[in-house]
């Protein structure tokens, strides 16, 4: 019950990872502010384990000011939540050559001009309470290059910029920002994967297997909690190092 009696806010709730979560925390105690583009896919995306007592729902589009705005009202109305997990993101295949304007700026909008701009609003209510956590939930694919997928690379590197950024902002008033990598999860209905995508980026991974359900959110709550009280600024790559930069056989190599 790490979280008991703490408010704690996460975008993209509905979807994989938000879902995950939403339950993680809740059962160390949280309340918790769920935001997503859709209020009825976040009632039928919610685990039935969490009490409906210790859950908002908000509807918000991220991409727009006024969703934004909204989320940022609801969550410091009653004072500075404690946790703000910045995890909605959007990751279309689409080749570089191919992008439109208006797909890499719904990338960019949603997946950094949003946490972005809840990290001022959020983190400066947190600032003057003086004390917080925020994670931004970024990617190994802001270092390594993908043909169809740089807008969301892109995204997730300059995330991981804000990151450091805000630290070093609001480390002094008490809050601690960091990015954790989840690792590879297929089941957006939004997004269609290239053949054989999934199974060569499981197929990276150096531990031998694809990722544990509740393993990145295992990662997340550490660094929301007080056994990481000394971290910020800080990266945690939850992806089995398949995104470690090497050449193939290197690691048969090294153990040879």
């Amino acid at each position: 019950m790490r979280f008991s009696g703490q408010t704690v806010v996460i975008t993209g709730a509905a979807g994989v990872y938000g879902r995950e979560l939403a339950a993680a925390f809740a059962a160390e105690g949280a309340s918790l502010l769920l935001a997503d583009r859709s209020e009825a896919a976040l009632a039928a995306a919610m685990p039935e384990c969490i009490a409906p007592a210790r859950i908002t729902l908000h509807e918000a589009d991220l991409a727009t000011d006024s969703g934004i705005d909204s989320l940022v009202a609801a969550a410091t109305a009653a004072g500075a939540p404690d946790v703000l997990v910045n995890n909605a993101g959007v990751y279309p295949f689409i080749p570089l050559m191919e992008v439109t304007p208006a797909e890499y700026d719904r990338i960019l909008d949603i997946n950094t001009r949003a946490p972005f701009r809840l990290m001022q609003g959020i983190g400066c209510a947190m600032a003057d309470a003086g004390r917080g956590a925020i994670v931004n939930v970024t990617s190994s694919a802001a270092e390594v290059i993908r043909g169809n997928g740089v807008p969301y690379g892109a995204s997730k590197c300059a995330l991981e910029y804000l990151t450091r950024a805000f630290a070093i902002e609001l480390g002094p008033r008490g809050v601690r920002v960091n990015s954790a990598r989840p690792p590879f999860a297929e089941g957006s209905a939004l997004v269609t994967m290239p053949p054989g995508y999934a199974e060569a980026v499981v197929g990276r991974s150096l531990v031998g297997r694809g990722r544990r359900p509740g393993a990145f959110a295992d990662a997340v709550l550490f660094l929301c909690s007080d056994a990481a009280d000394y971290i910020t600024g800080s990266v945690l790559d939850v992806g089995g190092g398949g995104a470690i930069n090497r050449r193939e056989g290197a690691a048969t190599r090294a153990r040879s």
